[in-house]
């Protein structure tokens, strides 16, 4: 893919991705990115999570590598199944929009768990599809819910376990104890207008509804459509 492409392709999950960043401590360690690509992410890890070691990334794309390297990553050609590292050399880990791409998601996960030390964390993102009830007056009303609830932004990122469940899964059977899981839906359009919202639950909104409210939720979802939509799916684990 070009290099190009594929950053625009993943820029929409940019904002979650800085948001989840922020809840999590800088890490004590070089940060590792396994599928680094061309490095397109370096600026955000750095200015998010106020790396002061080594940013660390992995790829298979050579041609890639030169230009993360150029942006000021250490650059290693490498397999993410068996990681050219030492065991526990890294403080943290980040593996986004790779995941999905890998043959063995557990031995990927496994070796993410090696070299990270103890006490040190893991952000995975990728992405799938699912069917759920969508519209635009749903999308707009939750819109609206979420801008009221702005104090809670936080909470509302990593609280929509269930389509990320499986995914949630693999990292714990990894020996990733404390895991969050959230899933976001990745709106379609132009390129301009592509954006991310947090996939809220049925129970999760009704949860913070007055019963006015959701009168108007429960007609909103019963005459909204269910499309087949595309999903982030984003979760840490320590």
């Amino acid at each position: 893919m070009n290099i190009d492409n594929s950053a625009a392709l993943h820029a929409p999950m940019a904002p979650v991705l800085a948001a989840i960043l922020a809840d999590l401590p800088s890490p004590e360690g070089p940060l590792l990115d396994v599928g680094c690509g061309a490095g397109y992410k370096t600026a955000l890890l750095r200015s998010t999570l106020n790396v002061a070691e080594s940013l660390v990334g992995i790829d298979c794309d050579r041609e890639a590598l030169s230009a993360a390297a150029r942006g000021g990553m250490w650059a290693i050609a490498g397999d993410a199944h068996m990681l050219p590292l030492r065991t526990a050399c890294c403080g943290a880990a980040v593996c986004l929009a790779t995941l999905g791409m890998l043959h063995d998601q557990r031995a990927a996960l496994r070796e993410l768990r090696r070299v990270v030390r103890p006490g040190g964390w893991l952000v995975v993102v990728t992405a799938t599809t699912a069917w759920t009830f969508w519209s635009v007056r749903l999308r707009d009303w939750i819109q609206a819910l979420l801008a009221e609830r702005e104090r809670r932004r936080v909470d509302l990122l990593l609280t929509t376990p269930e389509p990320a469940a499986d995914l949630a899964t693999l990292i714990r059977d990894a020996g990733w104890r404390e895991v969050r899981a959230g899933a976001f839906v990745i709106e379609t359009g132009d390129e301009m207008s592509q954006r991310v919202l947090p996939l809220i639950s049925q129970n999760s909104a009704r949860q913070q509804l007055t019963p006015a409210r959701l009168r108007e939720y429960d007609a909103l979802v019963a005459d909204a459509d269910v499309e087949l939509l595309p999903l982030m799916l984003a979760a840490t684990g320590r």
